[in-house]
């Protein structure tokens, strides 16, 4: 599974909410600058979030975001649906199981991709925001360091597989 960039920043986002949520809302712009994200695709993936009822805006000078609910209370996988959509997707299943698979006869990799389903779910939805938001992680590697660590981290990939 790769985790898309659309819900690292998501999460990053979240996780801004959620470390500030003493300080009042947020605005766009002081989320995208705290987490060094774009602006314009903030306002994007913090629209998903809305519609996904995980934010809510308050306008006005004093406006801005906040979480809708403690982040106690929002599990990894409300967010993954929420920016990406079903957890793990094949052609034969429904949106959050396996169970709609139309075939009469479940194929050969049903099973172990519905054990990776649930492994998956079972994982996300147990993890919180709270939890996340109490990571001690620090700032973000700025793009030139991310694309030398994911080009490395290719290479590397591709020599396992060779040897």
């Amino acid at each position: 599974m790769k985790v898309s960039t659309r819900t690292e920043y998501g999460v990053r986002i979240l996780v801004t909410l959620a470390r500030s949520v003493d300080e009042g809302c947020q605005s766009v712009g002081e989320i995208a600058r705290r987490e060094k994200l774009p602006h314009a695709y903030c306002e994007h993936i913090i629209g998903d979030l809305r519609r996904a009822e995980l934010v809510t805006a308050t306008r006005g000078q004093r406006g801005g975001y906040r979480l809708a609910r403690p982040a106690a209370e929002i599990a990894m996988a409300d967010v993954v649906r929420a920016l990406e959509g079903p957890i793990l997707e094949m052609p034969c299943a429904g949106v959050d199981d396996f169970e709609h698979c139309d075939r009469p006869q479940p194929c050969s990799v049903h099973e172990a991709f519905q054990r990776v389903y649930e492994s998956l779910s079972s994982s996300l939805t147990a993890t919180t925001l709270a939890e996340v938001a109490a990571g001690t992680g620090g700032p973000p590697y700025p793009h030139e360091v991310r694309r030398r660590r994911m080009a490395g981290a290719t290479r590397h990939t591709g020599e396992a597989r060779n040897a």
